[in-house]
């Protein structure tokens, strides 16, 4: 079948204006002069099929129907034309790159000694970078251009004064200074989350060592050089929270200047930052990561092609619970519902709505809304049972809780698709409310029980089963 060879699968991932311009590629002497790899190409996408379930006999009958299969020339003919697909991806990159382009064409006119061309286009280049806000390709093009000039000057062969190598060298370290950082703060990052061999070189840590006491650095060096310091010192309380004073202020003071797409990267830094401190107790971290958010999705920069994730959109919601800011998150939750993709525009609003209705009492409303829920996320399918169980206890409706909370311990059992640790922690909160509700005025049992939910490492809802167990002390 087509589709398992690597011509069939590059050639799926082509959507209708690929197949039109890769014809127009095709047709072009220039890069093809194959008359057999245009009939290939036509047998391949004739009737709207594409690629799918073809057979490569029925193709080359369709292509060359004077001619009896031959397996070994279809070989060689499908090896030239993925060639000729994979050359037009990299040629539309190419296309698409103004800045590559003037930088190809600035080397060509300066082997050919063409002066008034080389200047003209590196006045473009020049207008072309300076539109563009600070990112670290960005510092990358800034010292490509200036090995261009230094190289341009070179090929004058004059014996003056060449300011172009020393902002070359200039532009370079401006570019390696910020990529070492990056690379440094992503290296920390995912070791702060996944097991492995991350470790920075000798050389990388007196780099940034020399950074800290650098008073002109780049406005992308001081932020990255802020995070690292920020989670290098994770450990150690007193510097992180100043370090984290100083990444928020130069967020504020650079935020305009840097681009949008790296905006996002470092807003989700400090977020993280933030969410970490918060699973360690330090509740003070919740309004200042709440700003972070609300500022990062005012700003467009925590949206994704368009949407805003329902992920961001459903934690936004919890801080704002959390922190009793109930008017802020029935307006946030109205607020944004349509800016998510549609898949999950149904589920996270309603969810979300039902969360903070249940903060709010209105119990009826939770079982109402939640009912509206078509699972498109796994989240919210276990979310809403724990949800409803809540509610059920809430309104001491006692036997609807236990046949919701025996029939998702069941589930959480039988679902293979849930992570360990997720599935621990909500197994553990089915047996503790299992206890809760055993506990019967005695206080004993009530001691046991809350010293078993305060020490449990891995639960959901902790504080909710605590105030659960209080109320449960109460009731006959």
């Amino acid at each position: 079948m087509m589709t398992e060879s690597k011509l069939g699968l590059l050639l799926s991932s082509f959507d209708t204006a690929d197949w039109k311009r890769f014809e127009a590629f095709l047709q072009s002497p220039y890069y093809n002069t194959n008359a057999d790899l245009l009939a290939l190409f036509h047998a391949i996408n004739t009737a709207g099929e594409g690629v799918s379930r073809q057979d490569k006999a029925a193709v080359f009958a369709r292509a060359f129907p004077e001619r009896p299969y031959d397996s070994r020339r279809m070989g060689y003919l499908m090896n030239q034309l993925l060639a000729l697909a994979e050359d037009f991806l990299s040629t539309e990159k190419f296309r698409g790159d103004d800045f590559q382009r003037h930088r190809y064409a600035l080397t060509a006119l300066s082997e050919r000694k063409l002066g008034k061309h080389y200047d003209f286009r590196l006045k473009k280049a020049r207008k072309q970078l300076g539109k563009n806000r600070e990112n670290t390709e960005h510092l990358h093009r800034q010292y490509l251009l200036a090995e261009v000039e230094m190289i341009h000057f070179a090929n004058q062969k004059v014996r003056r004064s060449d300011p172009s190598v020393q902002q070359a060298y200039e532009k370079l370290n401006a570019f390696y200074y910020a990529a070492v950082l990056k690379y440094a703060c992503t290296l920390l990052s995912w070791s702060l989350v996944v097991k492995g061999e991350f470790e920075l070189s000798p050389i990388s840590k007196r780099v940034i060592e020399a950074l800290r006491d650098a008073p002109q650095a780049s406005p992308l060096v001081r932020i990255y050089l802020s995070i690292y310091q920020t989670m290098s010192s994770d450990s150690r309380e007193e510097d992180s929270h100043r370090y984290f004073q100083l990444l928020e202020g130069y967020i504020k003071q650079y935020q305009h200047d840097i681009d949008q797409e790296e905006m996002r990267e470092i807003y989700l830094y400090a977020i993280n930052f933030c969410a970490r401190r918060i699973r360690k107790g330090e509740a003070a971290y919740r309004k200042r990561v709440i700003e972070l958010y609300e500022d990062g999705i005012a700003q467009g920069y925590l949206f994704e092609q368009g949407y805003l994730s329902h992920w961001t959109y459903t934690n936004v919601v919890k801080l704002m619970l959390l922190e009793k800011q109930f008017q802020k998150a029935e307006e946030f939750i109205h607020r944004y519902k349509e800016k998510m993709p549609p898949r999950f525009y149904n589920d996270a609003f309603h969810f979300n709505l039902a969360e903070l209705y249940f903060q709010q009492g209105r119990y009826g409303e939770v079982l109402k809304l939640l009912q509206q829920l078509t699972f498109t996320d796994s989240h919210y399918n276990m979310g809403s049972r724990m949800l409803i169980i809540k509610t059920f206890y809430e309104l001491n409706d006692i036997e609807p809780l236990l046949s919701n909370l025996a029939s998702f311990t069941r589930l959480l059992m039988r679902n293979k698709k849930l992570s360990g640790a997720y599935q621990e922690t909500m197994l553990n909160f089915c047996k503790l409310l299992h206890q809760v509700l055993r506990v019967h005025k005695d206080n004993k049992k009530r001691d046991k029980t809350a010293a078993r939910i305060s020490s449990t490492e891995m639960l959901a809802e902790r504080s909710w089963l605590l105030e659960a167990l209080n109320k449960q002390m109460a009731r006959d």
